[in-house]
């Protein structure tokens, strides 16, 4: 145990000796991981917001069904409620939906209409909802299929729009992330390459007396993680700021403008999954561009 304790000190005072040297170069690794982490995430709460808002307008768009003339709406529900992915089959019978256009038309007497037209010229009617808005243009075309179903009609445009635009976020987001991780392993990189120049002499005379190289050059590793670390601390700092103040900016807003930005600052994922993932993330690119360097000095040094 006591060895341990002495190797992990001597980690741990080397990490710091090497930071300390690093001087203003850290900041600017620091600066740029927390840059690129505070737009991965942010580009993160954009498609979770978008998902967010597509499950619950998923839940709320209907499919229309009109049965044919003399098919009734009880007979078709047990058998639309079987398909895969509907949530909810409502019956509107044909009576109920003619009182309702009637007393919608205004001052019209129901039995002169009835008996002008001689029969009640609407029809049954399903209102169908999804358990997910993606399923919605598979389900209209099995439900059209189904025998006794005349015509099937909804309105799927804004979910594709929404759905649209999430895969422009993420496309774009997903270019800008991977740049900005090319330039924090390169600022990471020079960072603990001149580092690990600074203490050329002092890692020559560990070398002559025997250290080996996993010894020499881990305070380098943990140099990047420590980089990673404090740059996913800031960028979710930046991060939870932002909600905050969306959270106040979104209080006096309409109603649905308000639903829909609450379903992002209540949602779990951004206070313990979004942590973990900058984390891991920064962790990983400060490993990479601390490896990169130290492999490139050890090799120009045989």
């Amino acid at each position: 145990m006591s060895t341990f304790l002495t190797k992990l000190d001597y980690l741990l005072r080397e990490t710091l000796l090497g930071i300390k040297r690093g001087g203003w170069m850290n900041w600017a690794a620091i600066s740029t991981v927390a840059v690129l982490l505070f737009l991965f995430g942010a580009s993160l709460q954009t498609s979770w917001q978008l998902e967010n808002v597509l499950g619950q307008l998923g839940s709320q768009l209907e499919i229309s069904v009109y049965l044919e003339q003399n098919v009734a709406g009880i007979t078709m529900q047990p058998q639309i409620e079987g398909i895969a992915g509907v949530a909810t089959v409502q019956i509107i019978d044909k009576e109920q939906a003619w009182q309702k256009l009637l007393k919608d038309l205004g001052d019209i007497d129901p039995k002169n209409a009835t008996a002008q037209l001689g029969v009640n010229p609407l029809v049954d009617e399903l209102k169908v909802r999804a358990i997910n808005s993606d399923r919605l243009p598979e389900l209209a075309k099995q439900i059209q299929k189904i025998a006794g179903v005349n015509e099937v009609w909804y309105t799927n445009e804004v979910v594709d729009r929404l759905r649209q635009l999430r895969q422009a976020v993420t496309s774009t987001s997903s270019v800008v992330v991977v740049v900005f991780t090319l330039v924090a392993i390169a600022v990471i990189m020079t960072t603990i390459r001149l580092i690990v120049m600074a203490r050329r002499l002092e890692i020559e005379i560990m070398q002559l007396v025997g250290a080996t190289a996993n010894w020499i050059y881990f305070p380098f590793i943990l140099q990047g993680v420590f980089f990673g670390i404090i740059g996913a601390a800031i960028a979710y700092t930046m991060l939870v700021l932002g909600l905050n103040l969306l959270s106040g900016i979104i209080v006096n807003q309409p109603e649905l403008i308000k639903s829909l930005s609450m379903g992002l600052t209540n949602d779990p994922r951004v206070e313990y999954f979004l942590p973990v993932i900058l984390l891991g993330f920064g962790s990983a690119i400060g490993v990479l561009g601390s490896l990169i360097a130290v492999r490139r000095f050890s090799l120009n040094q045989t």
